[in-house]
């Protein structure tokens, strides 16, 4: 009687080259995803800078709108707006320290004033170029938000 016996062996686990696969292609998705999320924490403080030029603006179109009810819109006075007495120039604020009593920076912390028309991210790389500038109105121009975004 001839009886051969097959013996199954069955394989579990990967072969070397399909590991070696896997580790490539999750390095090339390394390499490409790293660089965006090393950035992100810059991208968010300059969204910041951006949200509080847009606070700024908004809060002085209230204190604008404040005066002219008033018939505060002459070269200096002050007008009541935003729960606070804000020194004006030809109806907007006078300036930025003026102007942050409408807008509340939070947490405060993250925020510098260095000047009194600037307000920086204290926790950008370089904060000197995370920053807007606030400048007041003149007789001729309405006030402008100038707004540097290469530092945060």
């Amino acid at each position: 009687m001839n009886t051969r016996l097959h013996i199954m062996h069955k394989h579990q686990g990967f072969t070397l080259i399909e590991l070696v696969i896997v580790i490539v292609i999750i390095g090339i998705l390394a390499a490409i995803a790293l660089p965006k999320m090393t950035d992100l924490a810059g991208n968010a403080r300059a969204a910041t800078i951006k949200g509080v030029t847009g606070s700024l603006a908004s809060a002085n179109t209230a204190v604008y709108s404040a005066a002219q009810i008033a018939n505060q819109g002459g070269a200096t006075g002050s007008v009541s707006a935003c729960n606070a007495t804000v020194g004006t120039v030809y109806g907007y604020a006078a300036d930025s320290t003026e102007l942050l009593k409408c807008v509340t920076l939070s947490p405060a912390s993250d925020f510098t004033t260095t000047t009194a028309n600037t307000v920086s991210h204290a926790g950008a790389t370089t904060p000197a170029s995370c920053k807007v500038v606030y400048t007041a109105a003149t007789a001729t121009t309405p006030p402008d938000y100038t707004t540097t975004l290469t530092g945060c």
